[in-house]
């Protein structure tokens, strides 16, 4: 297949149609450029539909298409299945790249794929609490529609436990024969850096000593592993099935402008690689989403689970919840996966209050709040005690 001259530029594009921005337009000589106007719903929609228009487009050339998300987020896999549905009518041989599955237990996606397993046997088989922990209903409209179109779904992660020791030992300290087939690495960027570097910050202390420097390499360096794991089964992917369009679904954490997984793709000599995002639509534009929530976008690390935002006018928002919080316990229940407090959250009776334990700065606060829903308001009150 023939590769992208330039596998980024297309990359460039999509924010501008993602954001609903229109095309530049040239001002005569001296006049004042007109103030940007804020995105519509209509925008928006029309952002969208540019958006796959360009896809289509792109899809004859490509031999990866790499779709970021939130892995909380409904509208992010609605995006890709709805993505994934358009691309089936335009280039029909396609393989579905999983971040949630290591590429070690290929074989029970392969049993799925098979229909020798229902999509519970796969969970369970597959071990998707433990190494994914995220709420699997978000996941299996995706995993049912590649079955039934005879797409084959693929595992892309490393084995968590080799990411643990990564994160405790760091790369250097690993031979190459333990990280089970997984090459060294290239260097991530500085941009890159300082966004990982970021991401670590969020739960250390404002003091940053010698150990804490070499933390924070060993973190980078999970990353990296998990960046190169992901690319080389694409690439392994791509040389078994030249034909087959590799559409991997992928955080957008993995994802920075022209680094993390498509600069390891880019090191492995493939090319025709493009990486998108859904449009994310104005507030109040679409169906509200059902269920509670808190308003809060949650990340699993290190057996913790941590508060990266909140959004503004939530119950999170009003309970005082800020980023950097580590959510240690919902109504009393031990919490170690983003998912499991998704899920406790989603089947919260409606108008009761929900008690979330968490750490802060060496604090132990306690929160009781509303979890808010369609058509209501989340309220909250908070309760701080000293501890450690």
């Amino acid at each position: 297949m023939t590769a992208i001259a330039n596998p980024w530029s297309l990359l460039a594009l999509l924010p501008l149609l993602m954001a609903g921005a229109a095309p530049a337009v040239a001002q005569p000589a001296g006049a004042q450029p007109a103030a940007p106007q804020a995105p519509t719903c209509a925008s928006a929609e029309a952002a969208g539909r540019s958006q796959q228009a360009e896809l289509l487009s792109a899809a004859p050339r490509l031999n990866a298409l790499l779709l970021a998300e939130t892995h909380t987020s409904a509208a992010d896999h609605a995006w890709q299945l709805a993505t994934l549905e358009a691309l089936a009518r335009r280039r029909p041989q396609l393989a579905l790249g999983l971040e949630m599955v290591p590429a070690a237990r290929q074989a029970v996606l392969d049993r799925y794929n098979a229909g020798r397993l229902d999509a519970a046997q796969l969970l369970q088989q597959v071990g998707w609490a433990e190494v994914w922990g995220h709420d699997p209903e978000l996941y299996l409209p995706l995993l049912r529609w590649a079955r039934r179109q005879g797409v084959p779904l693929l595992g892309l992660n490393a084995e968590p436990e080799l990411v643990r020791r990564v994160r405790q030992q760091g790369l250097a300290a690993l031979p190459p024969a333990a990280r089970v087939g997984i090459g060294t690495p290239a260097p991530v960027g500085p941009a890159y850096r300082q966004q990982l570097r970021d991401a670590w910050q969020m739960h250390r202390s404002s003091t940053t000593t010698a150990a804490d420097n070499a933390d924070l390499e060993r973190f980078i360096d999970s990353q990296r592993l998990r960046d190169r794991a992901m690319a080389e089964a694409i690439a392994a992917a791509h040389r078994r099935e030249p034909g087959r369009l590799v559409v991997a679904l992928i955080g957008r954490g993995h994802l920075p402008p022209g680094d993390g997984v498509p600069r390891q793709l880019q090191a492995l000599g493939l090319g025709g690689v493009l990486a998108a995002q859904a449009p994310v639509p104005p507030p109040g534009c679409g169906p509200a989403p059902a269920g509670a929530r808190l308003g809060v976008y949650l990340e699993s690390a290190d057996g913790a689970v941590w508060v990266r935002q909140v959004a503004p006018g939530s119950a999170a928002a009003a309970a005082g919840l800020r980023p950097g919080d580590r959510i240690v316990s919902v109504n009393g229940e031990p919490v170690q996966r983003a998912g499991q407090v998704i899920r406790r959250v989603a089947h919260q009776p409606a108008g009761m209050p929900l008690r979330l334990t968490l750490l802060r700065n060496g604090r132990t606060l306690t929160l009781t709040l509303l979890p808010s829903g369609p058509g209501r308001t989340g309220e909250a009150r908070i309760q701080a005690t000293a501890s450690g």
